[in-house]
């Protein structure tokens, strides 16, 4: 096991190797979707990017790459930005791209235009602008394009064109086989011919504090002199490289782009900077083109993909590709050692190395490096680890310790926080040595500070404890949590200059004297307010207390006059920093240099040179969305939007490439909105359901903490809905008009019709009164009528009860007569009776009688039955009035069973059936 052990560390020293190298960022086929092989980088005065790929022409914005396909679907092979223009080289065809109104870039073929014939095969390798022409090569021929008149003409000929060079105010191309070649005045005149220039292969010709260079395939620098060349220096690297493509940067450097070892950055000595390759992070191994922007960011068209460097970055990154470091917990430099530690044990690297050792015996966990009294501790996992250079020697009896802290005023003595409370290690003739553990006190102590004999001992879950030790630092007097602070997950407490600072999420807490209180400072809670919060631990180096959040860095120090905290802010993003969160550690490793552990390895900042954050933002395409189909509209004219299509999406880019830094944009809409919106990494948004007006868009942003230097707008109109036109607004109008008129009309109408209803209303209820007067007239007639009527019913029903009685009485008279003796007298008086009772008059008086009292009814009964007698009218009457047989009898003068006679005779006579009643009959006529 111990072999395996002893191996495993052999293969860690040997191995644990890598570099410090400028930020890189890797651009896959799969993000810019697009073919494998790039073959050419420009920028243009935007600062876009354009990229010669397989499938087309590659533009990034910044947030978003767009593919252009070529026309012919060919390889594009060059590109190079000039102006409004981006000119473009590849299989039978070169030409140019413009970008339109709407932000699109449209070409035009100098060749289909033209009608140039170029000779069978030809592909366009390099392309050099200048002010009036433009310069295409092939493999064969270098092609002058006169711009001003769209004029076309060969300038060169030959077999195979191996490279063509714009050095100063001089083209160059070189023939491999043939020599070295000068354009002049469109001409070609041999300049070199010796077996260099016929056997070598050259990549570069620049141009270098007045003097011309050349660097050949195999990484050897030349001086070029008319003709003439000699050996400056050649690639230090132990191992053969074949070199495609390269260029002189701004910072006077070479980096060569090779086939297979990815690029290399050289002196013009040929000693190596640093390499970069796939094990370093690269995307692939073989560079075909390098090109340094105006933001000396250098982008390399690779085999498969493109990558980016920010060679002027203050950050350089040591990468632990093989894992062999692991997660960086420490650091610590101690003279010329550099010491990690990290999950996997202790390392040390001495100045001027490249490669990591690891510390024989410290494998596992290290928390943290310090020093004391000259001496440099390593806390770990096992135990107190006293270094003396590349050796680690465990103290005895000590447990997994977190940190040290020296006792004031004791100086041979130190306090270990360790996983079960704290213990005293004491300096004993030269050499530090565990003394004893502090009885009474169990609790992980993780975050310590001593006063006096007084320890603060922070616990993420338990919270703050004062402890107070009796003067030997044996054991725990007291103790007590101080309840103001609470707890918190990552948090910390640290002395700063006299006082001590407490950290968790949302607060920071200072304690100014040993007799104060800890009081929030509402300023740097700021820090670790919200999600900005990562944790609260501090970090004392270099003179400042360092603390990190989300998205920075930040350096507090205190004036020593005033006690003012100056708070100073780096841009460094947690997810730019991928540190250990709750173990952030920094180290001063140089007079401006500082050490970021991160879990891959670490990051390495230089305070003395400052990131150019310039930049500006752009509005690159303005789209309406209907049914989520995007149109185009043009950015340059304000575009009137039909209502229906009110959905709008905008996309905005800011061309800025630093690796490590963070674009945020920031947008308002004026005539709806005049608020900034929040910042936000997403560069487009969409606008949905806007009314009917004018638009302005605005968008700004921001490159960690710096605007950017413009504010982008475009305007644009929404139309109005078909309802809200100016022939709707008329046509309403004239509605509205028609309306009034018609209500006018309508209440004109409506009045006189409710004055002529009152009017009506009015004279009916005249003509009602006079009804009802007329009513009640006629109720008084009717009345009167009514009581006419009973009175002459009552004078008929007297006339004729007062015939019967006399004929009655009459007819008893004349019964007596006819018992008497007849006499004259008697005859005469019988005479006189019988005259009476067929008295004429008194029918006559009685018939006039009941005529005033039933006048209509003989009119009826004649009409009904003409054929009546009057003595039939006559008992019709008698029945009318209801008289029983016996009752008509006197009347009629005859015996009651003649008047029964009667009434069978007009039964008869009347047509009445046995079951009609004589008397009812009459009655209802």
């Amino acid at each position: 096991m111990k072999t395996l052990l002893y191996l495993f560390l052999f293969i860690n020293v040997i191995f644990t190797s890598a570099q410090e190298l400028p930020p890189l960022h890797n651009y896959e086929p799969s993000l810019y979707l697009a073919g494998n092989q790039n073959w050419m980088v420009s920028e243009s005065e935007d600062h876009f990017i354009y990229v010669a790929n397989n499938k087309g022409l590659l533009e990034y914005n910044g947030s978003q790459w767009t593919l252009y396909t070529t026309p012919n679907e060919s390889i594009m092979r060059s590109v190079k930005a000039q102006g409004d223009r981006i000119y473009t080289g590849c299989y039978m065809d070169f030409g140019y791209w413009i970008r339109d109104d709407s932000g699109i870039l449209n070409y035009t073929s100098i060749i289909e235009k033209t009608n140039f014939q170029l000779q069978e095969d030809e592909q366009f390798w390099n392309i050099i602008v200048k002010k009036d022409y433009v310069l295409f090569q092939s493999r064969s021929h270098i092609y002058f394009f006169d711009i001003e008149s769209g004029d076309i003409a060969p300038i060169a000929e030959q077999t195979e064109i191996n490279k063509f060079f714009h050095v100063g105010d001089t083209y160059y191309y070189h023939v491999l086989g043939e020599g070295l070649f000068q354009v002049v005045n469109k001409k070609a005149e041999l300049k070199g011919a010796s077996d260099f220039f016929l056997e070598q292969t050259i990549i570069l010709m620049f141009e270098h504090d007045s003097k011309v260079y050349l660097l050949t395939q195999d990484a050897a620098i030349y001086q070029y002199n008319d003709g003439e060349v000699d050996l400056v220096g050649t690639c230090d690297l132990d191992q053969k490289i074949t070199v495609y493509s390269a260029s002189l940067l701004s910072d006077n450097n070479l980096l060569l782009g090779t086939i297979a070892n990815g690029v290399i950055s050289m002196d013009l000595n040929g000693k190596v900077n640093y390499t970069f390759n796939q094990g370093d992070g690269l995307a692939n191994n073989t560079c075909l083109y390098v090109f340094e922007d105006s933001a000396k960011n250098v982008w390399l068209a690779l085999d498969n993909g493109i990558s980016s460097i920010s060679i002027d970055s203050p950050y350089q990154v040591y990468n632990d590709k093989d894992g062999n470091l692991g997660t960086v917990y420490a650091s610590y430099q101690s003279d010329d050692i550099l010491y990690l530690g990290t999950n996997q044990g202790l390392f040390y690297k001495k100045s001027g190395q490249d490669k990591f050792s690891f510390i024989e015996g410290t494998e596992g966990q290290v928390w943290s490096i310090s020093e004391h009294q000259g001496v440099v501790f390593c806390n770990h996992h096992l135990g107190v680890f006293v270094l003396s250079e590349s050796k680690a020697r465990r103290l005895k009896n000590t447990i997994g310790t977190w940190q040290l802290y020296s006792v004031p005023n004791a100086p041979d003595l130190v306090v270990a926080g360790t996983y079960k409370g704290l213990q005293i290690l004491n300096n004993s003739s030269g050499e530090w040595e565990f003394r004893n553990k502090i009885e009474g006190f169990d609790i992980s102590s993780k975050d310590i500070i001593v006063r006096d004999n007084v320890v603060y001992v922070n616990h993420e879950y338990k919270g703050v404890f004062k402890i107070s030790l009796n003067k030997e630092f044996t054991k725990l007097v007291a103790y007590e949590k101080i309840a103001v602070l609470g707890k918190g997950i990552g948090s910390d407490i640290m002395d700063f200059k006299g006082k001590i600072f407490y950290s968790k999420r949302d607060a920071i807490y200072i304690k100014s004297s040993d007799n104060g209180e800890f009081v929030k400072d509402n300023e740097l809670s700021k820090i670790v307010a919200g999600d900005q919060y990562t944790s609260g631990t501090f970090i004392k180096n270099d003179g400042y207390l360092w603390l990190f959040n989300k998205s920075k860095m930040y350096k507090i120090s205190i004036e020593d006059i005033n006690g003012k905290y100056n708070v100073e802010s780096i841009p460094l993003g947690h997810e730019l920093r991928r540190e250990k969160i709750g173990y952030e550690n920094l180290t001063k490793v140089g007079p401006n240099n500082f050490l970021i552990g991160t879990s891959y390895g670490y990051t390495t900042l230089n305070q003395n040179r400052k990131n150019n954050l310039s930049h500006k933002v752009y509005i690159n395409n303005l789209y309406r969305l209907d049914k989520s189909i995007p149109t185009s509209l043009s950015l340059k004219n304000p575009s009137e939007v039909p209502h229906k299509n009110n959905h709008l999406q905008i996309s905005y880019s800011s061309p800025f490439f630093k690796t490590l830094s963070v674009v945020e944009y920031q947008y308002r809409l004026l005539g709806e909105n005049q608020e900034w919106s929040t910042w936000s990494k997403v560069n487009s948004t969409e606008l949905k359901n806007l009314s009917y007006g004018a638009y302005t868009f605005e968008v700004r942003s921001r490159v960690n903490t710096l605007i950017s230097d413009n504010v982008d707008a475009v305007s644009f109109t929404i139309a109005r809905p078909y309802y809200a036109t100016n022939t709707a607004i008329a046509f309403y109008i004239f509605v509205v008009v028609l309306i009034i008129l018609l209500l006018n009309g309508f209440y004109i109408w409506y009045f006189k019709k409710q004055k002529q209803i009152a009017l009506q209303k009015q004279q009916k209820e005249l003509e009602l009164k006079s009804l009802t007067n007329e009513k009640n007239l006629v109720e008084l007639r009717n009345e009167k009528l009514k009581s006419d009527i009973e009175h002459r019913n009552r004078e008929l029903a007297i006339s004729t009860m007062a015939m019967i009685k006399k004929n009655e009485t009459l007819n008893e008279l004349k019964v007596e007569l006819d018992n008497l003796p007849k006499t004259v007298a008697s005859k005469s008086l019988k005479k006189m009776l019988d005259k009476n009772l067929n008295s004429r008059q008194d029918w006559l008086t009685f018939e006039e009688a009941f005529n005033n009292a039933d006048k209509d009814f003989f009119k009826k009964i004649k009409e009904l039955h003409p054929s009546l007698s009057s003595g039939d009218l006559r008992l019709c009457v008698y029945l009318r009035l209801n008289l029983s047989s016996k009752e008509i009898a006197p009347l009629l003068n005859i015996s009651p069973r003649s008047v029964e006679i009667k009434r069978y005779r007009l039964r008869k006579k009347l047509a009445l059936s046995r079951d009609d009643s004589l008397t009812s009959y009459i009655v209802e006529i």
